[in-house]
């Protein structure tokens, strides 16, 4: 049976397509190599443009190959889509043609051949809006329907049983795409920058998830009316809080901002344990990795990710936290 997390946050801006490619990318790659599926639910589909790169993604769109099926077979009472909508080893080839380019064919392990993605597409925000309003049967039992259609999806198609990882990007809300991602979660990890707004967010966010989400779908389960469902996590449990885009300060003592260090320290106070490291610093050698679409596990070689140790980060990041999923 897969591990299934999410990757959430209700503020924008804070890393989640970036922690959910390298986290996806990295449970891939040597030397771990497992089985993953990334699930794009943001409708920006920055997750979907990574992996597919433009085209890829117009292609998929124009294919119905998008996540966005699953949730139009609730609101059109269209047929529920089937697992066609994977697009299998999206990485790959387009790796191979940059490396190629760069003639650094040394460092294509591949890597990505068992992660698969299912894209979304830029309507997926209309079919949130469709998906609230539209109801069918009692309310309860329309409710429930809604909130558990990726958990319908997984179960009709026997995903679980295919991968080793579900990961699911999610957008920057706690609308029902993002309940349906919970609702099928055994964990979930919340990006932050250390600023003001994430050290007051945060705790809000994790309670939202608790009581909002999960005791809500937990009473809702209870009704006769509702169909039982048994990708449904009840409690959904957090995974650890990810520090991304933290800046750095070469001459000061923490070695980071001083606005970025106070926010650290009232973060280690509040999570504990549940704040994980390393840190992800902010740079534009990461930008540019994002830019081309390139895991930063396979720029080593560069001057501005792999002087700067940025896919180390990443590879040591990607252990802690697969531990942690290990342990759901």
């Amino acid at each position: 049976m897969a591990k299934r997390v999410s990757i959430i946050n209700f503020k924008g801006g804070v890393g989640k397509t970036t922690l959910a490619f390298h986290l996806g990318t990295g449970l891939a790659r040597h030397p771990h190599k497992k089985r993953v599926l990334l699930i794009d639910m943001d409708h920006q589909s920055s997750l979907s443009v990574l992996c597919l790169g433009t085209d890829g993604w117009r292609n998929a769109i124009n294919s119905k190959r998008t996540v966005d099926e699953v949730f139009r077979s609730f609101v059109g009472q269209e047929a529920r889509p089937d697992s066609k909508i994977i697009i299998n080893n999206p990485m790959f080839e387009k790796l191979k043609k940059y490396l190629l380019s760069m003639k650094k064919t040394d460092y294509l392990r591949g890597a990505y051949l068992g992660m698969d993605l299912v894209p979304a597409s830029l309507s997926l925000d209309d079919v949130e809006i469709e998906l609230t309003a539209s109801h069918h049967g009692n309310a309860i039992q329309s409710e429930w329907n809604k909130r558990t259609l990726i958990c319908r999806w997984i179960e009709e198609n026997s995903i679980d049983e295919r991968y080793d990882y579900i990961i699911f990007d999610c957008p920057p809300a706690t609308k029902i795409v993002s309940q349906n991602a919970i609702a099928a979660s055994h964990g979930y990890l919340i990006p932050v920058v250390p600023e003001a707004v994430m050290e007051r967010g945060t705790p809000h966010l994790h309670q939202m998830v608790r009581t909002g989400i999960d005791d809500r779908l937990k009473a809702l389960a209870l009704m006769k009316e509702a169909n039982p469902r048994p990708m449904h996590v009840p409690d959904t449990r957090l995974v650890g809080v990810v520090v991304t885009r933290i800046q750095t300060a070469p001459n000061a003592h923490s070695g980071y901002t001083d606005d970025h260090t106070q926010h650290l320290r009232s973060l280690k106070v509040h999570w504990k344990e549940k704040l994980l490291q390393p840190y992800i610093r902010q740079g534009t050698g990461l930008s540019s990795a994002l830019s081309e679409g390139i895991p930063a596990y396979d720029l080593g070689h560069t001057q501005n990710i792999g002087r700067r140790g940025i896919h180390r980060q990443f590879e040591e990041l990607t252990e802690g936290i697969k531990q942690r999923m290990d342990e759901l």
